[in-house]
Protein backbone atom coordinates (compact mmCIF):
# COMPACT_ATOMS: atom_id res chain seq x y z
CA UNK A 1 0.00 0.00 0.00
CA UNK A 2 1.33 3.44 -0.96
CA UNK A 3 -0.53 6.47 0.32
CA UNK A 4 1.23 8.91 -2.03
CA UNK A 5 -1.04 10.31 -4.77
CA UNK A 6 0.43 11.37 -8.10
CA UNK A 7 2.59 10.23 -11.01
CA UNK A 8 4.91 13.19 -11.58
CA UNK A 9 8.66 12.47 -11.78
CA UNK A 10 9.22 13.98 -8.33
CA UNK A 11 6.50 11.83 -6.72
CA UNK A 12 7.80 8.71 -8.47
CA UNK A 13 11.27 9.43 -7.06
CA UNK A 14 9.82 9.81 -3.57
CA UNK A 15 7.94 6.52 -3.94
CA UNK A 16 11.15 4.78 -5.03
CA UNK A 17 13.05 6.24 -2.08
CA UNK A 18 10.31 5.15 0.32
CA UNK A 19 10.55 1.58 -0.96
CA UNK A 20 14.31 1.64 -0.35
CA UNK A 21 14.06 3.02 3.19
CA UNK A 22 11.11 1.15 4.74
CA UNK A 23 13.08 -1.97 5.72
CA UNK A 24 15.79 0.02 7.48
CA UNK A 25 15.97 1.89 10.78
CA UNK A 26 17.68 4.95 9.32
CA UNK A 27 16.35 8.24 10.67
CA UNK A 28 14.35 10.12 8.04
CA UNK A 29 13.93 13.90 7.66
CA UNK A 30 10.99 15.06 5.51
CA UNK A 31 11.12 18.68 4.32
CA UNK A 32 8.75 20.87 2.34
CA UNK A 33 6.33 23.77 2.46
CA UNK A 34 3.19 23.68 4.58
CA UNK A 35 0.41 21.65 2.98
CA UNK A 36 2.52 19.60 0.55
CA UNK A 37 1.82 16.27 2.27
CA UNK A 38 4.88 15.70 4.46
CA UNK A 39 2.90 13.84 7.12
CA UNK A 40 1.41 11.64 4.41
CA UNK A 41 4.94 10.64 3.37
CA UNK A 42 5.71 9.79 7.00
CA UNK A 43 2.57 7.67 7.33
CA UNK A 44 3.38 5.90 4.06
CA UNK A 45 6.85 5.07 5.39
CA UNK A 46 5.37 3.58 8.56
CA UNK A 47 2.59 1.61 6.85
CA UNK A 48 5.03 0.05 4.38
CA UNK A 49 7.65 -0.79 7.01
CA UNK A 50 8.01 -3.96 9.09
CA UNK A 51 6.89 -1.80 12.06
CA UNK A 52 3.38 -1.27 10.67
CA UNK A 53 1.81 -3.61 13.26
CA UNK A 54 3.11 -1.33 16.02
CA UNK A 55 2.10 2.26 16.88
CA UNK A 56 2.83 5.39 14.88
CA UNK A 57 3.01 8.13 17.54
CA UNK A 58 2.96 11.79 16.48
CA UNK A 59 4.41 14.64 18.53
CA UNK A 60 3.95 18.28 17.53
CA UNK A 61 7.17 19.94 18.67
CA UNK A 62 5.77 23.45 18.10
CA UNK A 63 2.62 23.00 20.16
CA UNK A 64 4.15 22.78 23.65
CA UNK A 65 6.72 24.81 25.64
CA UNK A 66 10.07 23.09 26.22
CA UNK A 67 9.37 21.99 29.81
CA UNK A 68 6.13 20.28 28.80
CA UNK A 69 7.57 18.90 25.58
CA UNK A 70 10.30 17.08 27.50
CA UNK A 71 7.79 15.28 29.72
CA UNK A 72 5.63 14.60 26.65
CA UNK A 73 8.56 12.91 24.87
CA UNK A 74 10.17 11.06 27.77
CA UNK A 75 7.40 10.77 30.37
CA UNK A 76 7.76 11.48 34.08
CA UNK A 77 7.85 9.79 37.44
CA UNK A 78 5.51 10.34 40.36
CA UNK A 79 6.38 13.56 42.22
CA UNK A 80 8.53 14.92 39.37
CA UNK A 81 6.55 18.16 39.55
CA UNK A 82 3.36 19.56 41.02
CA UNK A 83 0.44 17.51 39.73
CA UNK A 84 2.52 14.43 38.85
CA UNK A 85 0.56 12.10 41.16
CA UNK A 86 1.45 8.98 39.20
CA UNK A 87 4.11 8.00 36.65
CA UNK A 88 3.34 8.47 32.97
CA UNK A 89 5.15 6.98 29.95
CA UNK A 90 6.31 9.37 27.24
CA UNK A 91 5.76 9.23 23.50
CA UNK A 92 9.03 7.39 22.92
CA UNK A 93 7.90 4.56 25.20
CA UNK A 94 4.48 4.45 23.55
CA UNK A 95 6.18 4.20 20.14
CA UNK A 96 8.44 1.31 21.21
CA UNK A 97 8.89 -1.15 18.30
CA UNK A 98 6.96 1.34 16.16
CA UNK A 99 7.57 4.81 14.76
CA UNK A 100 7.67 8.25 16.35
CA UNK A 101 6.82 11.21 14.11
CA UNK A 102 8.45 14.44 15.31
CA UNK A 103 6.36 17.08 13.54
CA UNK A 104 7.64 20.67 13.23
CA UNK A 105 11.03 19.62 14.56
CA UNK A 106 12.49 22.91 13.35
CA UNK A 107 10.66 24.59 16.25
CA UNK A 108 12.15 22.33 18.92
CA UNK A 109 14.09 24.35 21.57
CA UNK A 110 17.88 24.01 21.29
CA UNK A 111 18.24 22.77 24.88
CA UNK A 112 15.84 19.90 24.21
CA UNK A 113 17.65 19.04 20.97
CA UNK A 114 20.70 18.10 23.06
CA UNK A 115 18.65 15.70 25.20
CA UNK A 116 16.99 14.15 22.19
CA UNK A 117 20.39 13.74 20.51
CA UNK A 118 21.42 11.44 23.36
CA UNK A 119 18.28 9.37 22.86
CA UNK A 120 18.99 8.98 19.14
CA UNK A 121 22.56 7.88 19.86
CA UNK A 122 21.90 5.42 22.69
CA UNK A 123 18.20 4.51 22.24
CA UNK A 124 17.62 5.15 25.93
CA UNK A 125 16.62 7.99 28.23
CA UNK A 126 15.53 8.81 31.77
CA UNK A 127 12.02 9.96 32.58
CA UNK A 128 11.62 13.43 34.06
CA UNK A 129 12.25 13.05 37.81
CA UNK A 130 13.54 9.50 37.36
CA UNK A 131 16.87 7.72 37.76
CA UNK A 132 16.35 4.52 35.74
CA UNK A 133 17.32 4.28 32.08
CA UNK A 134 14.46 3.35 29.74
CA UNK A 135 15.51 1.52 26.56
CA UNK A 136 13.36 1.82 23.41
CA UNK A 137 13.46 0.53 19.86
CA UNK A 138 11.82 3.35 17.91
CA UNK A 139 12.12 4.50 14.31
CA UNK A 140 12.44 8.30 14.22
CA UNK A 141 10.89 10.29 11.38
CA UNK A 142 11.16 14.09 11.58
CA UNK A 143 9.12 16.65 9.62
CA UNK A 144 9.75 20.35 9.08
CA UNK A 145 8.93 23.28 6.82
CA UNK A 146 12.07 25.12 7.99
CA UNK A 147 15.27 25.50 5.99
CA UNK A 148 17.36 23.64 8.57
CA UNK A 149 20.64 24.32 6.74
CA UNK A 150 19.99 28.01 7.25
CA UNK A 151 18.90 27.46 10.87
CA UNK A 152 22.15 25.58 11.55
CA UNK A 153 24.24 28.39 10.08
CA UNK A 154 22.49 30.96 12.31
CA UNK A 155 22.70 28.82 15.46
CA UNK A 156 18.95 28.21 15.78
CA UNK A 157 19.41 24.47 15.23
CA UNK A 158 22.19 22.20 16.52
CA UNK A 159 24.48 20.93 13.78
CA UNK A 160 25.15 17.57 15.44
CA UNK A 161 21.43 17.00 15.99
CA UNK A 162 20.71 17.95 12.37
CA UNK A 163 23.11 15.33 11.03
CA UNK A 164 21.65 12.72 13.36
CA UNK A 165 18.06 13.16 12.14
CA UNK A 166 19.08 13.77 8.52
CA UNK A 167 20.42 10.36 7.51
CA UNK A 168 17.75 10.02 4.80
CA UNK A 169 16.25 13.26 3.49
CA UNK A 170 13.01 13.42 1.51
CA UNK A 171 12.03 16.78 0.02
CA UNK A 172 8.36 17.00 -0.97
CA UNK A 173 7.93 19.55 -3.80
CA UNK A 174 5.16 22.18 -3.77
CA UNK A 175 2.08 21.53 -5.88
CA UNK A 176 3.00 24.33 -8.32
CA UNK A 177 6.05 22.26 -9.32
CA UNK A 178 4.08 19.08 -10.01
CA UNK A 179 0.82 20.24 -11.55
CA UNK A 180 0.51 17.02 -13.53
CA UNK A 181 -0.56 15.43 -10.24
CA UNK A 182 -3.61 17.69 -9.87
CA UNK A 183 -5.91 15.37 -11.86
CA UNK A 184 -4.89 12.38 -9.70
CA UNK A 185 -5.45 14.40 -6.53
CA UNK A 186 -8.86 15.59 -7.72
CA UNK A 187 -9.98 12.01 -8.35
CA UNK A 188 -8.69 10.97 -4.93
CA UNK A 189 -10.43 13.78 -3.03
CA UNK A 190 -13.70 13.30 -4.93
CA UNK A 191 -13.72 9.63 -3.91
CA UNK A 192 -12.77 10.57 -0.36
CA UNK A 193 -15.53 13.17 0.12
CA UNK A 194 -18.27 11.92 -2.20
CA UNK A 195 -20.37 11.09 0.84
CA UNK A 196 -20.72 14.83 1.50
CA UNK A 197 -22.55 15.30 -1.82
CA UNK A 198 -26.33 15.50 -1.51
CA UNK A 199 -27.01 14.72 -5.15
CA UNK A 200 -24.46 11.94 -5.47
CA UNK A 201 -23.04 13.43 -8.68
CA UNK A 202 -19.75 15.32 -8.38
CA UNK A 203 -18.60 17.19 -11.44
CA UNK A 204 -15.73 19.67 -11.70
CA UNK A 205 -16.17 21.79 -14.85
CA UNK A 206 -13.34 21.58 -17.36
CA UNK A 207 -12.84 25.36 -17.26
CA UNK A 208 -12.27 25.17 -13.48
CA UNK A 209 -9.76 22.35 -14.00
CA UNK A 210 -7.93 24.67 -16.41
CA UNK A 211 -7.89 27.40 -13.74
CA UNK A 212 -6.54 24.84 -11.26
CA UNK A 213 -3.76 23.94 -13.72
CA UNK A 214 -2.70 27.59 -14.03
CA UNK A 215 -3.04 28.50 -10.33
CA UNK A 216 0.13 28.91 -8.21
CA UNK A 217 -1.26 27.00 -5.16
CA UNK A 218 0.24 28.85 -2.18
CA UNK A 219 -1.57 26.43 0.16
CA UNK A 220 -0.42 23.39 -1.84
CA UNK A 221 -2.31 20.06 -1.67
CA UNK A 222 -4.20 21.07 1.48
CA UNK A 223 -5.65 24.06 -0.38
CA UNK A 224 -6.75 21.85 -3.27
CA UNK A 225 -8.37 19.41 -0.84
CA UNK A 226 -10.31 22.22 0.84
CA UNK A 227 -11.50 23.52 -2.54
CA UNK A 228 -12.82 20.06 -3.47
CA UNK A 229 -14.71 19.79 -0.17
CA UNK A 230 -16.19 23.24 -0.76
CA UNK A 231 -17.23 22.38 -4.33
CA UNK A 232 -18.95 19.20 -3.21
CA UNK A 233 -20.99 20.96 -0.53
CA UNK A 234 -21.68 24.39 -2.08
CA UNK A 235 -21.58 23.57 -5.81
CA UNK A 236 -20.11 27.02 -6.44
CA UNK A 237 -17.63 26.34 -9.25
CA UNK A 238 -18.19 29.74 -10.90
CA UNK A 239 -17.67 31.66 -7.67
CA UNK A 240 -14.56 29.64 -6.85
CA UNK A 241 -13.16 30.28 -10.31
CA UNK A 242 -13.79 34.00 -9.87
CA UNK A 243 -12.04 34.02 -6.47
CA UNK A 244 -8.96 32.25 -7.83
CA UNK A 245 -8.73 34.54 -10.85
CA UNK A 246 -9.04 37.60 -8.62
CA UNK A 247 -6.19 36.31 -6.46
CA UNK A 248 -4.11 36.22 -9.65
CA UNK A 249 -5.20 39.72 -10.62
CA UNK A 250 -7.37 38.44 -13.49
CA UNK A 251 -11.05 38.71 -14.37
CA UNK A 252 -13.54 36.00 -15.15
CA UNK A 253 -13.53 35.15 -18.87
CA UNK A 254 -16.63 36.23 -20.72
CA UNK A 255 -19.10 33.34 -20.88
CA UNK A 256 -19.78 32.71 -24.58
CA UNK A 257 -22.31 29.97 -23.82
CA UNK A 258 -25.00 32.62 -23.24
CA UNK A 259 -25.08 33.42 -26.94
CA UNK A 260 -25.78 29.79 -27.75
CA UNK A 261 -29.14 29.77 -25.95
CA UNK A 262 -30.37 33.30 -26.57
CA UNK A 263 -29.20 36.51 -28.19
CA UNK A 264 -30.47 39.94 -27.06
CA UNK A 265 -32.59 41.66 -29.68
CA UNK A 266 -32.00 45.18 -31.01
CA UNK A 267 -34.47 46.76 -28.58
CA UNK A 268 -32.49 45.52 -25.59
CA UNK A 269 -29.22 46.68 -27.11
CA UNK A 270 -30.74 50.11 -27.82
CA UNK A 271 -32.03 50.25 -24.22
CA UNK A 272 -28.55 49.51 -22.87
CA UNK A 273 -27.04 52.20 -25.12
CA UNK A 274 -29.65 54.74 -24.00
CA UNK A 275 -28.88 53.86 -20.39
CA UNK A 276 -25.17 54.45 -21.03
CA UNK A 277 -25.92 57.88 -22.55
CA UNK A 278 -28.00 58.73 -19.50
CA UNK A 279 -25.08 57.73 -17.26
CA UNK A 280 -22.78 60.02 -19.23
CA UNK A 281 -25.07 62.98 -18.73
CA UNK A 282 -24.92 62.55 -14.94
CA UNK A 283 -21.24 61.65 -14.58
CA UNK A 284 -18.95 60.46 -17.33
CA UNK A 285 -18.21 56.81 -16.47
CA UNK A 286 -15.19 54.68 -17.31
CA UNK A 287 -15.44 52.02 -20.00
CA UNK A 288 -14.97 49.42 -17.29
CA UNK A 289 -18.04 50.68 -15.41
CA UNK A 290 -20.10 50.82 -18.61
CA UNK A 291 -19.07 47.31 -19.57
CA UNK A 292 -19.90 45.94 -16.11
CA UNK A 293 -23.35 47.56 -15.96
CA UNK A 294 -24.21 46.65 -19.55
CA UNK A 295 -23.21 43.02 -19.18
CA UNK A 296 -25.06 42.79 -15.86
CA UNK A 297 -28.26 44.06 -17.47
CA UNK A 298 -27.96 41.66 -20.41
CA UNK A 299 -27.11 38.80 -18.06
CA UNK A 300 -30.21 39.53 -15.99
CA UNK A 301 -32.40 39.37 -19.09
CA UNK A 302 -30.79 36.10 -20.18
CA UNK A 303 -31.38 34.58 -16.72
CA UNK A 304 -35.02 35.71 -16.83
CA UNK A 305 -35.35 34.10 -20.28
CA UNK A 306 -33.82 30.84 -19.02
CA UNK A 307 -36.20 30.79 -16.04
CA UNK A 308 -39.16 31.50 -18.34
CA UNK A 309 -38.22 28.64 -20.66
CA UNK A 310 -37.86 26.21 -17.76
CA UNK A 311 -41.13 27.39 -16.19
CA UNK A 312 -39.38 28.47 -13.00
CA UNK A 313 -37.25 25.34 -12.54
CA UNK A 314 -34.05 26.86 -11.23
CA UNK A 315 -31.95 23.70 -11.53
CA UNK A 316 -32.93 23.28 -15.18
CA UNK A 317 -32.24 26.98 -15.75
CA UNK A 318 -28.75 26.57 -14.27
CA UNK A 319 -28.12 23.66 -16.63
CA UNK A 320 -29.35 25.72 -19.57
CA UNK A 321 -27.05 28.58 -18.58
CA UNK A 322 -24.19 26.15 -17.98
CA UNK A 323 -23.51 27.47 -14.49
CA UNK A 324 -23.84 25.86 -11.06
CA UNK A 325 -27.13 25.94 -9.18
CA UNK A 326 -25.57 27.90 -6.32
CA UNK A 327 -24.13 30.47 -8.75
CA UNK A 328 -27.58 30.97 -10.26
CA UNK A 329 -29.11 31.57 -6.82
CA UNK A 330 -26.50 34.22 -6.07
CA UNK A 331 -27.18 35.94 -9.40
CA UNK A 332 -30.96 35.82 -8.86
CA UNK A 333 -30.45 37.58 -5.56
CA UNK A 334 -27.93 40.12 -6.89
CA UNK A 335 -30.01 41.07 -9.93
CA UNK A 336 -33.38 40.91 -8.19
CA UNK A 337 -34.73 38.40 -10.71
CA UNK A 338 -38.32 37.36 -10.14
CA UNK A 339 -38.89 33.60 -10.16
CA UNK A 340 -42.35 32.05 -10.64
CA UNK A 341 -43.58 29.91 -7.76
CA UNK A 342 -44.13 26.49 -9.35
CA UNK A 343 -46.12 25.30 -6.32
CA UNK A 344 -48.86 27.98 -6.54
CA UNK A 345 -52.16 26.44 -5.42
CA UNK A 346 -54.37 28.25 -7.96
CA UNK A 347 -52.24 27.21 -10.91
CA UNK A 348 -51.12 30.78 -11.66
CA UNK A 349 -47.49 31.83 -11.69
CA UNK A 350 -46.95 33.91 -8.59
CA UNK A 351 -43.69 35.88 -8.80
CA UNK A 352 -41.38 35.87 -5.79
CA UNK A 353 -37.79 35.09 -4.78
CA UNK A 354 -36.98 31.41 -4.11
CA UNK A 355 -37.03 30.16 -0.55
CA UNK A 356 -33.35 29.18 -0.76
CA UNK A 357 -32.39 32.85 -0.81
CA UNK A 358 -33.81 33.34 2.67
CA UNK A 359 -30.55 31.80 3.91
CA UNK A 360 -28.44 34.65 2.55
Amino acid sequence: MNLMIGNSPSIRRIKDLINQVVDTDLNVLICGESGVGKELVARTLHHLSYRREHPLVKVNCAALPSELLESELFGYERGAFTGAIQPKPGKFELADKGTILLDEIGDMPVALQAKLLQVLQDSEFVRVGGVRNVHVNTWVISVTNHNLDEDVSTGRFREDFYYRINIIKIVVPPLRDRKEDISYLLEHFIRKYKGMSKGGVIDIPSKLEKVFAEYHWPGNVRELENYVRRLIVLEDADLLEEEILKSKGQQMPEDRSVAEIWMPDESLIKSVIDNCRHEMQIQFPSLKEIRKKSLARIEKVVIEEAIRRTKGNRKQAAQLLQISYKALLYKIKDFGVEVPDRDSSDGSLELKLPKELELF
